[in-house]
């Protein structure tokens, strides 16, 4: 099992460039093809029709010339590079509805983490949540700070064996293949309706080790810490340079008002992380 088709997201931040060159290196380690996809919307919120042809004509240029920015880094990297060109559209839930059409048809979705510092309406604020809810497919969310020389090289992977969470573990195990150490946490093991063994852990380890994967075990009671900062706080210790995690469980509109795992690790993250619903 490997990945053979890779989904990249294209936008005109900066840092999409970083987000081109870890997918480019993804999909060169997994020997599967790179498409791009340049999909925005009308730049702070502009609903008026006036003009609008002149703007879809530059957003058909502007994505040439991403394409021609982006081919030379794919190609370096021994990859062949698809692109689509979105059509272009006045409301940013247009581009929402583009990326979970297309990413369906791909094994995995690369976008960006949403910087709040820079938005400017073009790219909607929930997108990789809804990717990963609606779109059926792994998602990989670049943080939009940092620099990252490699990806699952050491990984850790949160474990509760929710749904979600063995989707996303099963997911990323192409990925791992190549991991000098994966570590699967459990976190909180012993709470009502985990279905954990005896040893927490234990038994997802030798499901790994069985797919080649180089896997250990660990498990921890947050004691007054929440989940989603005592996994941010491990991927730090281990220098993880991947987490792989399960997206919203059964209470997500919980989360999404009060806060959750899924929403803190968005909106903190410093280092790569895979999603699955």
């Amino acid at each position: 099992m490997a990945l053979r088709d890779i989904l990249v997201h294209i936008d005109h931040t900066a840092p999409c460039e970083k987000r081109v060159r870890i997918a480019a290196e993804l999909a060169a380690s997994q020997g599967a093809e790179l498409t791009g996809l340049y999909s925005k919307a009308n730049a702070f919120m502009e609903y008026r029709t006036s003009g609008l042809e002149k703007r879809r004509e530059k957003h058909a240029k502007d994505s040439e010339k991403l394409l021609e920015r982006f081919a030379p880094l794919v190609n370096k990297a021994g990859v062949k590079l698809n692109w689509i060109t979105a059509p272009f559209d006045r409301k940013d839930d247009f581009v929402t509805d583009q990326m979970i059409f297309y990413t369906q048809h791909f094994d995995l979705v690369v976008v960006g983490q949403y910087d709040v510092d820079i938005h400017d309406g073009s790219v909607p604020v929930d997108l990789a949540e809804r990717l990963v809810m609606e779109s059926g497919r792994p998602v990989l969310v670049i943080p939009y700070a940092g620099k990252f020389e490699s990806l699952g090289k050491r990984v850790v992977v949160a474990w509760n064996t929710a749904r979600e969470s063995v989707r996303a573990l099963n997911d990323a195990i192409p990925i791992m293949r190549e991991a000098r150490k994966v570590k699967v946490v459990a976190i909180n093991p012993r709470q009502k309706g985990k279905r954990h063994g005896r040893i927490p852990s234990a038994d997802i380890v030798q499901h790994l080790i069985r797919h080649g994967v180089n896997a250990v075990g660990d498990y921890f009671d947050t004691k007054g810490v929440d989940d989603g900062n005592l996994l941010l706080n491990m991927v730090a210790d281990e220098r993880a340079d991947l987490l792989v995690m399960g997206a919203y469980g059964m209470h997500r509109f919980r989360e999404l008002i009060l806060g959750g795992t899924t929403k803190t690790v968005l909106e903190q993250m410093t280092t790569p992380v895979l999603m699955s619903h």
